[in-house]
């Protein structure tokens, strides 16, 4: 038996089928008797160039050992299923079990941009404490509330930094 990497994309108005297309491959393999190193429902991501007029797409990634048969399969497979907008089957010199890098980074992107929607959000607390802060003024006790409630949302700000 040999080693592949099989990476395919969806068609992102069809994405939610990336994990059941990866479940179904794994179960072809493993009923030829091969073996599943590693499979990745990476999620969307934003395309180089355009295909089928689509900018982004879902990616999946197998990382398998099994016989030609299987793969000749999933080939036909891949042609018949119109959800699949590229695939790409490459013959592999060993298994890889590790995350790949485009999960990696797809997990890093994800992140960067949970970050700053949170920075965003804090941002916009503090100018809605100081524009209460300043319309407040004629009002004594007040004022001291939207102080601390304006000191509060910076040590929050300083807290997400």
């Amino acid at each position: 038996m040999r080693n592949y990497e099989i990476v395919f994309l969806v068609h992102p108005d069809q994405s939610d089928q990336t994990s059941s297309i990866i479940s179904r491959l794994d179960n072809l393999v493993k009923e030829s008797g091969g073996q599943v190193h590693r499979s990745e429902n990476i999620g969307n991501r934003k395309l180089a160039y355009p295909i089928q007029d689509q900018f982004k797409a879902s990616y999946g990634l197998l990382n398998i050992e099994c016989n030609q048969e299987t793969i000749d399969e999933i080939k036909n497979s891949f042609k018949f299923n119109d959800s699949i907008i590229r695939n790409l089957v490459l013959s592999a010199k060993k298994s890889h079990t590790d995350p790949s890098a485009l999960l990696q980074q797809t997990k890093e992107d994800n992140e960067k941009d949970s970050y700053q929607e949170a920075r965003e959000e804090v941002n916009k607390k503090v100018d809605q404490g100081a524009e209460a802060a300043s319309s407040n003024k004629t009002d004594k006790p007040s004022e001291n509330l939207e102080v601390k409630s304006d000191e509060a949302s910076v040590e929050e700000k300083k807290e997400i930094e």
